[in-house]
């Protein structure tokens, strides 16, 4: 029986994914098409067919961080509807749990992603993609927000664009310690520190 050709869609997933791995073990700038041709263990040619340049790359790879995502940043969702028993912080926990380096895997994938967003700054393109998908994660954030305030589990003496900052400042700020500096934050103590920081920064008192 012929083996089975990979389709296109299949190569720039095994491609993307060896970028992936050249940019967690070696950083972004190691992410050039000579680079990984050699972890592919092929000419560049497959890379440049199908992504054309590095920045396209790149965006594609930043872009596959957000597969799984608990946000559809295509589309809000209304809180409103949730049940009586709805809780936002939980709601708000457990969307940032997904970002979270709790596991390995996790922590690779996070630090894919906070390298080509510094990368990003420095190339106007990939930075207005990537903020693009923020802003989608931003909005729904905002509207939890707001129905928990509404719901007067989450405090009102700040706007939800204030609480919503706070929020991916200190979910932001763990994710980094915890890549970088994994003795000061072992993986254990991420998601406590989460959740009870959380709690700590929207309850209502």
């Amino acid at each position: 029986m012929a083996e089975r050709r990979e389709t296109a869609a299949e190569r720039r997933r095994r491609l993307v994914a060896v970028a992936r791995d050249v940019i967690a073990d070696e950083g972004v700038a190691a992410c050039t098409f000579r680079r990984l041709a050699a972890a592919a263990g092929c000419s560049t040619r497959p890379f440049t067919h199908a992504f054309g340049t590095r920045e396209a790359l790149l965006r594609e790879v930043a872009l596959s961080t957000w597969e799984d995502s608990p946000i559809d940043v295509g589309s809000a969702v209304d809180p409103a509807r949730g049940s009586g028993d709805w809780d936002a912080i939980a709601e708000l926990a457990r969307i940032g749990r997904h970002w979270l380096p709790l596991t390995p895997d996790a922590a690779r994938a996070e630090r894919v992603y906070l390298e080509i967003v510094l990368h990003s700054l420095n190339h106007p393109e990939l930075w207005r993609e990537l903020n693009g998908f923020s802003a989608g994660a931003n909005r729904q954030i905002e509207l939890i927000i707001a129905e928990g305030q509404r719901r007067g589990r989450i405090r009102t003496d700040q706007s939800t664009e204030e609480l919503m900052l706070a929020y991916w400042s200190f979910h932001a700020g763990l994710g980094l310690v915890a890549v970088y500096e994994e003795q000061a934050l072992p993986m254990g103590r991420i998601e406590p520190l989460w959740e009870s920081g959380l709690e700590a920064l929207l309850a209502a008192r």
